[in-house]
């Protein structure tokens, strides 16, 4: 399945106007431009920021998601998002390949993966749900930023009426980028690195 997930992430970043990551990559990199205290330390046992990732969470290895762990969160937070990215292996221009999406985190130090009650992991680039690995082009050093966003408000389906809570429904992958564009208070980046 890895080598299935793997070719589907080569043919993404070889589409130049893709469907499958075309839709979120402005999205993610709008989110990075978001002028939001960076007051979240976020940290890796696997690896340290700048440092490589390690191949076990590539498709050259069993790609399975790396342990992302962050501090405590401004007081004033409802949930808490994490985005990963990589802005080397843009679909389009100003954009960025988003390789994992998960929501409606609880409001305090936490860690990713989880098992916490209503958490959802969305959509990513590749097309499908969850962690997809990193797995760039030969030759090329690719940069992944783990990003812990703090937000003022949950990420629903329908923000922003009567429903909108910690049991509202997911919205798709743009959908929650763009909300969390809007309900972001604080954040935390951890950056790794991975070439082939």
């Amino acid at each position: 399945m890895n080598r299935v997930r793997a070719a589907v992430v080569v043919a993404c970043f070889v589409a130049a106007g893709a469907a499958c990551g075309g839709s979120t990559a402005k999205d993610t990199h709008a989110l990075d431009q978001v002028q939001v205290p960076k007051t979240i330390s976020v940290t890796s046992p696997a690896f340290a920021n700048g440092a490589n990732i390690p191949r076990a969470n590539t498709c050259d290895g069993t790609g399975t998601a790396p342990e992302i762990q962050w501090g405590p969160v401004p007081s004033r937070a409802v949930t808490v998002a994490v985005v990963v990215d990589d802005p080397d292996a843009a679909t389009t221009p100003n954009g960025s390949f988003l390789h994992w999406l998960v929501i409606q985190l609880p409001p305090k130090a936490g860690s990713v993966p989880t098992t916490a009650a209503g958490v959802s992991e969305l959509d990513n680039a590749a097309g499908t749900r969850g962690w997809t690995p990193p797995c760039p082009p030969p030759g090329s050093v690719h940069h992944y930023r783990f990003s812990v966003y703090a937000l003022r408000d949950y990420v629903c389906a329908d923000n922003g009426d009567s429903s909108n809570g910690p049991g509202c429904a997911a919205p798709s992958s743009s959908q929650a980028l763009r909300q969390i564009i809007d309900a972001a208070i604080a954040k935390g980046q951890l950056t790794g690195t991975y070439s082939r």
